[in-house]
This record gives structure tokens, sequence and C-alpha cells, in this order.
């Protein structure tokens, strides 16, 4: 059990404790445990069986129990006998973004629905109204929400949990003797923002002992097919992976096909074809049947004579006619991150200290840091009032002469309201370095209404950059109703910043709206979210979708340096 299926395993807990009406309390402590156990640098089992995870803030000692006992029988009891008390179609409801648990409760209470068949037929038929709270509009969010369930978005794992995963089996295939290199492809590698099943490419000379080392793991539910080269595995926490096992002198070749994606492979075999060459997952050949030397994925694009194609952008969206004429974007790496301008500390719901996350920043190699803080009405996030975020800082100004090698810029994430007006006043949002503005509340409003919500926080003057702009949450929330178009187009015309949230379950904007964005004019700023210091490592998340949006360094602005970054921050306001 790593530390995300841990917290899993909480999560659920509270989900079926709130479905049956239990302690409020409670269930918000199950849930913040989660949170917190998702976010730990270290290992929540090893932390508990040392008897080190109770005293962690969130945590205590009936939690940390419970992560004894999951980590050494992989399940916790409690769960079980709830799943036994609550009907598995009841469970199986609360998948459906929108639907709660208390609205799951509700229906089940009044109308005896108990699978997202029943419920979708309630719905259609009109049943609904008759359930305390809900109405005509219930109806279609329900309807318009099982309906998007069938969306990938829905079907597959998002990309931090399919990560994390992909690590799990190369940690194990690692243990393994007579093992080269082993290495995660498909849409793990392209840094696609959801997978379906996980792609291991294994360079040895003994496949046989990799197969048997899958099959004997205790994170192996069943094996599906096995054979000398390929094999397919499905893990216990839901998800298949493929193994496949070549020569360490094919690893590389079988790497670039096992990556992807399908039609990127196609596009490349009919250059291939042109040229009198064959390519496939065993290298790439001559017409008399000779194989060429291929050390490295770019000697395959070579061969073709393509200038190379990173990972991340192996669509087949415009990066094989770039690669033709040499003109493919020096995309934005990690390395080129300068500050996060989108943390939280514990002035509000951060678990860190704002000395603790500037340390963390100063270890990550970064120049600058923004606090931002939620401004007063995300109560339930312990949201500032404008007076206490001017004392966060004054905070900053005395923390900032004491530190070196890092600043600390001042910021809030200020909640925009329904009316698109800010959550503070404009003299607090003025003396402010960062300015982030979020749609944190009221997400079904019509998509006119959303679209001019967003606009009015872009034309304030006072904001630095849109957060999270379509405000859905992977596997659980789809985004709202938005037209992104004309966001990006008054953004790029009011030199607003776009977000790239790169907290996991976020991934917002994805990939597609961000190289839309770029094209339109606009820059974007990859933030982490983060409120934990060990929670910055998630940039690397933000930088795929960047990459896979074709950014370059320019069109990212913590990318930049500290003083052409102050510089723009300062374009349209005039800070006291």
């Amino acid at each position: 059990m790593d530390n995300t299926e841990t917290a899993s395993i909480f999560r659920e807990l509270a989900d079926l404790l709130e479905l049956k009406g239990e302690n409020p309390f409670k269930i918000r402590a199950y849930r913040r445990a989660a949170d917190t156990i998702e976010s730990l640098p270290g290992d929540a089992a090893t932390l508990a069986a040392e008897g080190r995870l109770k005293h962690i803030e969130g945590i205590g000692e009936a939690i940390e129990k419970k992560t004894v006992e999951i980590a050494t029988t992989g399940k916790l009891r409690l769960l079980e006998e709830l799943k036994q008390e609550v009907p598995p179609g009841l469970r199986d409801m609360l998948r459906i973004p929108g639907v709660g648990p208390r609205t799951a409760a509700a229906v089940f209470r009044h109308l005896g629905v108990a699978s997202v068949e029943e419920l979708e037929r309630a719905a259609r038929a009109g049943r609904l109204k008759d359930v305390p709270g809900m109405g005509a509009k219930t109806e279609e969010n329900v309807i318009h929400a099982i309906e998007r369930m069938q969306d990938e978005h829905w079907t597959r794992v998002p990309l931090g949990v399919a990560v994390m995963r992909a690590r799990s089996v190369l940690d194990r295939i690692a243990q393994v003797e007579e093992v080269c290199e082993a290495a995660a492809a498909g849409s793990v590698r392209r840094w696609k923002e959801t997978c379906g099943d996980l792609d291991i490419v294994v360079g040895t000379r003994n496949g046989g002992l990799v197969m048997e080392a899958m099959s004997g793991w205790h994170e192996v539910g069943e094996v599906l097919t096995i054979g000398d080269e390929r094999a397919s595995f499905a893990l216990r926490s839901g998800m298949n992976v493929d193994v496949w096992v070549v020569p360490p002198a094919e690893f590389v070749a079988a790497l670039h096909h096992a990556t992807g994606s399908k039609a990127h492979n196609v596009r490349l075999r009919g250059i291939a074809r042109e040229s009198g060459l064959k390519i496939n997952e065993h290298g790439v050949f001559s017409r008399t049947g000779a194989q060429l030397p291929v050390d490295a994925e770019e000697d395959i694009y070579a061969a073709l004579g393509l200038q190379y194609v990173p990972p991340e952008i192996r669509e087949d969206s415009g990066e094989i006619e770039a690669a033709m004429d040499g003109r493919l974007p020096a995309l934005v790496e990690e390395r080129d991150i300068l500050g996060d301008l989108h943390v939280h500390s514990d002035f509000s719901d951060g678990l860190s200290s704002i000395k603790a996350m500037a340390d963390a920043a100063k270890a990550h190699g970064y120049e600058y840091i923004a606090i931002c803080d939620h401004s007063k009405s995300l109560g339930i996030a312990g949201g500032l009032t404008g007076d206490e975020v001017l004392r966060e800082v004054e905070f900053i100004a005395d923390l900032n002469r004491h530190l070196d090698g890092i600043t600390v810029l001042t910021g809030t994430e200020v909640d925009i309201k329904k009316d698109g007006t800010l959550d503070l006043p404009d003299e607090v949002l003025s003396r402010l370095d960062v300015v982030v503005a979020s749609v944190h509340s009221s997400f079904r409003q019509p998509r006119d209404v959303m679209t001019e919500r967003i606009v009015r926080a872009i034309r304030n003057g006072n904001v630095d950059i849109i957060g999270h702009p379509t405000g859905r949450v992977l596997g659980r929330r789809s985004g709202y109703d938005v037209d992104m178009q004309k966001v990006i187009e008054e953004a790029a015309r009011c030199q607003v910043a776009l977000e790239i949230n790169a907290y996991p379950e976020r991934l917002d904007l994805d990939s597609g709206w961000a190289r839309k964005a770029k094209d339109a004019g606009a820059v974007l700023a990859v933030n982490t979210d983060s409120h934990s210091s060990d929670q910055l490592g998630y940039m690397v998340f933000g930088v795929g979708v960047a990459r896979r949006g074709w950014l370059e360094r320019s069109h990212v602005i913590n990318a930049w340096s500290l003083e052409r970054l102050r510089k723009w921050l300062a374009r349209s306001r005039n800070r006291t």
C-alpha cells in the first residue's frame, strides 16, 4: 500500500459513513487524515509502524492504528463491514460528479434508488423532484453527469495515480537480477492527463525471471496472460499492467514503439516505407533487412530525416510536419522553472509554515515562491480577511529580511464570487505581489454567466493569474460550463496569466487548452497549489502538461527571472 492507496481507503470510509448519516466530525477527520497521508513525503505505513504518524497534525492515535491495519492486512475491517451494510450500487453512485454521499443517501431513503442505472431512470422520469431539496435542475445535472461519465476522464485513471503505480511496478522489477533497463511507456510516458493500462518495457537477457517476479508479487491480483515476451497483470489497485520483455539491444526501439501514440507510430511507419526503411518494436531496418544502429530514440527520427520528437507531443497533432521542417519548439523543462506562484501555508489550510515552504522552494533551486492563501469566502479552508492578509504581508516582509537565496512573494488566492467581483477589496489586492483569482463555488452557473464571471475577474486590474481555470477534478468532477476560448482571448488581451494547476487531481488547464492559450498570445503559470512543503514536487506533473501543450520557457511566467517577473507583475497596477 502506498500513501495514495491508503488515503483512498480513508476517503471511501468517510463516504460510506456519510451515506449512513454518521457523526460529521468523524467524517471530516477521516477526510483530513486522507489529505495529510497523501501529501506525506515519507511512507505512512512505516511512520505508523514506528509510532510517529500519530504526532502529525490531522492524524492521531486512532488513525495511526488503522494505518497499521491497512499496511499489514491490505484492508480495513471497519470499511469492509460498512461495505456489507451499504448496497454496492449505492457506492457506485458516488462516482457520479456532483452526487455526493448526502444526495445518494437522500434518493435511496426517499425513492429506494440504489444504483447508477436506477438513478438515471428516476431522473429521466422526473422522480427526483419528489426528494426534498431537489428539483428539475437537479435532474438535468444528474443526467448530464451520468452521460459525461462515459468520457475518458472518468473511465481512465488520473496521471498522478498512474505514475505512482508505474513506479511501484518499476521498483518491483528493479529487484530482479539481470534486468538492464526498465521504463514506463504509453500514456504515462507521454504525460497524458489520464491513463488506461500501464505499459512497462524491460530490457533483460532473462525474461522468465521478470515474469516470475511479477506473477508472485503481492500487488498483482490476477495474471491475465503470460508469455515469453509479453504478459498482462491486473493490479489489486485496479489497473492492468502490460509488461514487454525484450533483449537489451532492442530496448530503445521497444520503448519508442510502446510509448506511442498509435497515430504517431502509424505516421512514422508510413514515412519509413517511403524512404525504403522498416520501423517496428525491434528496430529500424534497411530495404535489404540490415538493422540500423539505434542507441537512442533520436537515432530513430534521424534515420527518417526528422527532428527528434519528445514523447509528450507524439500525438499526430502537427508534430510530424514540424519535425520535417525542423521547427519543433524547445519545450519547457522542469529545470527551467524558477518559482511557484500558487502555494498555501498554515495561515489558511496549508500544513506547512511559510518558512518551511520557503526552505523547500530553495531546496528545489527556486528563486522565489508566492504564498497565496485563501480569501475569507472559503471558510472551510480557513480563508483570510483583508486585515489578516495584510498581517501576513507584514510577516513575509520580516521573514524575507532573514532569508538568503529565496524570495517570498506576498499573495492570495482570492475567490471569484458569483457575480465576478472578488472576495477582497482592491485596496488589499493592490498591495500584494501576486493575485490568483479562482472559482470555488456555484459551479453550475449557465455557460454565459460563468464565462462573464471569469472575464470580469480578468478585467479587475489587480488579478495576475486565473487559478485552475475550468475547475475540474479528475475522476471526481467535470469542469464547469465555460467558453474557454473567450476566457483565453480576454486573458491575452489583459495580460493575465492562465494557470496550469499541477496538483495531480486537477492538471487544469489541460494540454489542449494550454496550447490554444499559447497560440492566442496568452501567457501561463505552472503552479502546484501546494498545501505542504513536499507537494512542491508536483511541479513535474504541471510541466508535463505544459510540454504536451507545446509550451516553451518564454510562455511560462514562473520560468522567468524574478526581475523579469516583477516587471510583468507591475504592468497594470499602482502599488502602494
